[in-house]
């Protein structure tokens, strides 16, 4: 039988003692010396935003414009900061009735939670607006039909 034929592009399995360790860029252990690691603000607003969301008591609203509806939207933040350092403004709508205090603290403890262990950024200031009380949407009203 013959061996297939093989080109330059096609792998040949290696066998034998383990190749010596590489030397240069790719080499480097310490991950000081691969590179920097940039997190933008835009990331931290969306982990804070959805971290704010998933807190108990805390509501998606129906976005309407002129009675049209336009979709649904939860909490909104803001980021500023310098360094590994931010600062967050929070607005959420809460569930009404729901103890408003305790779902706030909830809610600061889940973001800055969430934003320290996923970017690094150290959480300096963190500041939420109730932006409004909705009563949660329940199963549809039966809709009465007259003859």
């Amino acid at each position: 039988m013959s061996e297939p034929s093989r080109d330059d592009t096609t792998p040949v399995p290696v066998v034998g003692p383990a190749a010596p360790a590489a030397s240069g860029p790719a080499a480097v252990d310490e991950p000081a010396e691969r590179g920097a690691l940039e997190i933008a603000f835009s990331v931290v607003r969306r982990i804070a935003e959805y971290a704010a969301d998933s807190t108990e008591g805390t509501v998606r609203t129906e976005r309407r414009v002129v009675g049209v509806g336009l979709g649904e939207s939860g909490a909104t933040a803001k980021v500023s900061g310098y360094g590994d350092q931010v600062d967050l403004r929070l607005e959420v709508p809460l569930a009404y009735p729901a103890p408003i205090a305790l779902t706030v603290e909830a809610v600061r403890g889940n973001v800055r939670e969430r934003v320290e262990t996923l970017t690094g950024y150290g959480v300096r200031g963190l500041d939420v607006t109730v932006s409004a009380l909705t009563v949660p949407a329940g199963p549809p009203a039966p809709t009465r039909r007259t003859e």
